[in-house]
C-alpha cells in the first residue's frame, strides 16, 4: 500500500503568532503551498483520504480537493491528529501504530492512501517504519510504500 504523507500548510502558529490551536488556520503561505500541493497530486490516483480533524488539516485538504473530481472515501481522524502536550512519545506510537494497523486491515494492498496530518505525527510513521525520523516542512509530502510485514520504502520527497 502507498502512502502520501502531507504535513498541512504553513499555519499562524508556524509563523510565531499566538493562537488557540482551533483559530491556528493557514497562512496567505500555507494556501498557496496546499494549491501547489493539489496541483501535484491532481492527476495521482487516491483510494482514500485520512485526514487530522484540526482546521489548518482540513483547509490544506479543500485546497487539494479543489482540482480533483473523484469521489473517494474521507475520514477525519484523530489518530493523525497532532502531539498533545499531555500525550507522551509512547502514547504517540501507540496511537500511530493502531493507525497503521487499521490501514493494514481496511485497505487492499494495491491502494494509494492520503494522510494529512502534523509534523511529530509523520515523524512517528517514518520512525516507526524505517527508524529515521522523516522531518517535513509545512506544505511538502513523501510517499512511502507500506509493506504488510511494517516495512516502509521511502519512494519520493516534495
Amino acid at each position: 500500500m502507498k502512502l502520501i504523507l502531507i504535513r498541512h500548510g504553513e499555519s499562524a502558529h508556524n509563523r510565531g503568532y499566538k493562537v488557540a490551536s482551533d483559530e491556528n488556520n493557514l497562512t496567505a503561505t500555507g494556501v498557496a503551498q496546499a494549491i501547489k500541493l493539489g496541483e501535484i497530486l491532481k492527476d495521482h490516483k487516491i483510494n482514500a483520504i485520512y485526514c487530522s480533524p484540526k482546521p489548518r488539516c482540513i483547509q490544506t485538504l479543500d485546497e487539494i480537493l479543489r482540482v480533483r473530481d473523484d469521489d473517494m472515501p474521507i475520514h477525519l481522524t484523530s489518530l493523525v491528529n497532532h502531539k498533545k502536550k499531555k500525550e507522551n512519545y509512547e502514547d504517540l506510537k501507540d496511537r500511530v501504530e493502531l493507525f497503521l494497523d487499521d490501514l493494514r486491515h481496511d485497505h487492499e494492498p494495491d491502494e494509494v492512501i492520503l494522510v494529512i496530518s502534523h509534523l511529530t505525527t509523520i515523524e512517528m510513521i517514518s520512525y516507526l517504519q524505517t527508524d529515521n525520523k522523516r522531518r517535513l516542512e509545512n506544505g511538502q509530502m513523501v510517499e512511502v510504500e507500506l509493506k504488510e510485514n511494517s516495512e516502509v520504502k521511502i519512494s519520493a520527497e516534495v
